[in-house]
């Protein structure tokens, strides 16, 4: 399988006919060796949220809880050629945080659209996302001929409610289950004692009822 270079992929933006990779949005600064990073995306949803919502430069922080799930999306259109496929992973400094892409790894060829990412938080402490940072890297290795018939499909935009239905519902996330936790330990240092107490003085009083 070959991959193709950034100056191949350069090739590839600049053209003036047919699929150039990228629609809107790129951004030369992003190039690396063989692969480009794309940046994340001004909608994003976070499970246990009411709907999505937007983020921008006035407001551009996710936040995702440990074992939180997400639908993230990126800021650039992509328009494959037939000729391509494509290979999508998480950048590396958020693996090491513990988020991992679980909504698949490659693209196919013509696809055309905006990248949804379903991601889930496996580490102990929050990560933190921002609009406009680079968040996945992309790969294009060329196929041979005879793909088949062009996506019917129109362009994806952003996250549709099939997307939300299928992560919809409340998260259980580490951080609550210790708040739950702690607050459980709580009634129990506070209520233990009278209840102790109660049954002692239940215990006092049947003794004293059979003497």
């Amino acid at each position: 399988m070959s991959f193709l270079s950034r100056r191949q992929i350069s090739e590839y933006v600049k053209r003036s006919d047919g699929p150039r990779l990228f629609t809107e949005n790129f951004d030369p600064k992003n190039l690396q060796q063989c692969s480009y990073d794309l940046r994340l995306g001004e909608e994003v949803y976070v499970v246990g949220d009411k709907a999505p919502r937007r983020l921008s430069r006035r407001d551009p922080y996710v936040r995702l809880s440990p074992g939180q799930f997400a639908i993230l999306t990126c800021l650039e259109m992509l328009d494959i050629p037939e000729n391509l496929v494509a290979f999508i992973t998480l950048r590396n400094r958020y693996k090491m945080e513990g988020l991992l892409n679980i909504s698949g790894f490659h693209v196919d060829p013509t696809f055309k659209g905006r990248l949804l990412f379903a991601v889930h938080n496996m580490g102990p402490t929050d990560i933190r996302l921002k609009f406009e940072e680079p968040t996945f890297t992309i790969f294009f290795a060329l196929v041979g001929e005879g793909v088949g018939e062009p996506r019917k499909n129109p362009p994806l935009e952003g996250i549709s409610l099939s997307d939300v239905q299928q992560l919809g519902g409340a998260t259980v996330t580490l951080a609550k289950l210790k708040k739950e936790v702690d607050q459980v330990r709580f009634m129990l240092l506070v209520y233990a004692p009278f209840a102790i107490a109660a049954l002692l003085a239940l215990l006092i009083s049947l003794i004293r009822a059979f003497h």
